[in-house]
């Protein structure tokens, strides 16, 4: 299993071996996600003498995120799919990994929400129980709906700076957990399917739709 987050600032990567061995790695916030994430993989193997088609399932996050870094993850993903034509993908949505890690570690005992920075005074957020099951589907929301939460509200460190948030940050073994019970789970998909959720569009795509609505 090769897991693959490079949703936000930080990446993380874990990779779990057929006989049990276990690497993780963080990729810091000032790296470059697209220059580092295939040497930092290309290192794992090494380290644990693993062949990447060995590999049988490659789990990556999907989004919401940085729109860079999702598309970084799913190329990665689908590049080592066109090597291995064996390889099964499984596609993780940021905001329930989030979801997972506050369920794992008890964080909560009531429903809560996950919410990430969309920026321009937007918001990625979705809605859980107490055990992490996914109540609403993830959305993007204004600020005016964002303030009106009642629930209580989880983040990732230094991301929306709310005082009403509770920050933490994903662990890659969190990750890792994850990407195993999706895979014990059966939750594949095919490569064409392993696509980004974006959930808004690009600032380019933004302007370039305000320029022909004003032309």
């Amino acid at each position: 299993m090769l897991a693959i987050n490079t949703a936000f600032m930080t990446a993380n990567l874990a990779l779990q071996t057929s006989d049990g061995k276990i690497v993780l790695r963080d990729i810091d916030a000032k790296s470059k996600h697209s220059e580092n994430v295939l040497k930092t993989i290309d290192e794992m193997c090494q380290e644990t003498n693993t062949n990447i088609l060995d590999v049988g399932t490659v789990a990556v996050v999907v989004g919401p995120g940085s729109f860079t870094g999702l598309r970084i993850g799913t190329a990665v993903a689908k590049a080592l799919g066109c090597v291995n034509e064996n390889l099964k993908f499984v596609g993780m949505s940021s905001l329930e990994l989030m979801a997972y890690a506050v369920s794992k570690h008890k964080m909560c005992d009531t429903d809560f929400v996950c919410a990430l920075n969309a920026l321009s005074g937007l918001y990625f957020v979705a809605y859980f129980s107490k055990n992490g099951i996914k109540l609403q589907n993830e959305r993007m929301i204004g600020q005016d709906e964002f303030l009106a939460i009642k629930k209580p509200i989880f983040g990732l460190v230094g991301d929306l700076r709310d005082e009403r948030v509770t920050e933490f940050e994903i662990k890659c073994q969190d990750m890792l957990d994850f990407a195993n019970e999706a895979e014990k789970a059966e939750k594949f998909v095919s490569m064409e399917e392993l696509l980004p959720m974006y959930l808004r569009l690009s600032q380019a795509e933004d302007n370039l739709l305000k320029k022909n609505k004003k032309d």
